[in-house]
């Protein structure tokens, strides 16, 4: 994937973290783990970004000064619509209970540099996971309890695909008309 600007939230540049050493980005992942040493950092990304049978990446934000500002983690999991079956539409239809698998991509941490921008770089990270989400073919897209006001701006976007939840976490629902079914992901070579 190659960086993109997002212009309508100060110029942020969004992409892919694939250097391997994380001292750069141990500031926010300090927000994220305060009680963690630098090892066990290390060691969850490294396990985080190494899962053989999902789909894992590391997608940063950094502004127009080149310092990086926040982060998404995220995995592409197959998962049985039994165990999203949970979820209730806007329309309040319940998800067919027929098993079928589905393609989710997993926002496993959220992360922003600064309180006040939260909301902004929240948005344009999740903006860009959208998109990785759509082009592997996924029909959800889990992320954080949107329940404070810093998802406030992914709220108001998205609103119209947000899946309720009983759980901690709330699914977007990708159109189908932008996505479609592929192999499992354990059969991909």
């Amino acid at each position: 994937m190659i960086s993109r600007k997002d212009k309508g939230w100060g110029d942020l540049r969004i992409g892919p973290y694939e250097d391997e050493d994380i001292y750069p980005l141990l500031p926010l992942l300090k927000q994220e783990f305060p009680d963690w040493s630098s090892k066990q950092i290390n060691s969850y990304i490294a396990l985080v970004t190494s899962k053989e049978e999902n789909v894992t990446g590391l997608l940063v934000a950094r502004n127009e000064a080149d310092y990086y500002v926040g982060l998404i983690i995220y995995t592409i999991q197959q998962m049985s619509n039994k165990r999203v079956n949970r979820l209730k539409d806007n329309n309040r239809k319940k998800i067919t209970k027929k098993e079928k698998y589905l393609n989710v991509l997993v926002v496993e941490n959220l992360i922003a540099s600064s309180p006040v921008l939260q909301k902004k770089i929240y948005v344009a990270l999740v903006n860009s996971v959208i998109e990785i989400a759509k082009t592997n073919s996924c029909d959800f897209v889990e992320l954080p309890k949107l329940e404070n006001e810093s998802y406030d701006l992914i709220r108001n976007k998205y609103q119209k695909q947000i899946t309720e939840s009983k759980g901690f976490r709330t699914y977007l629902k990708l159109s189908k008309s932008l996505t479609r079914h592929i192999v499992p992901l354990h059969s991909i070579q």
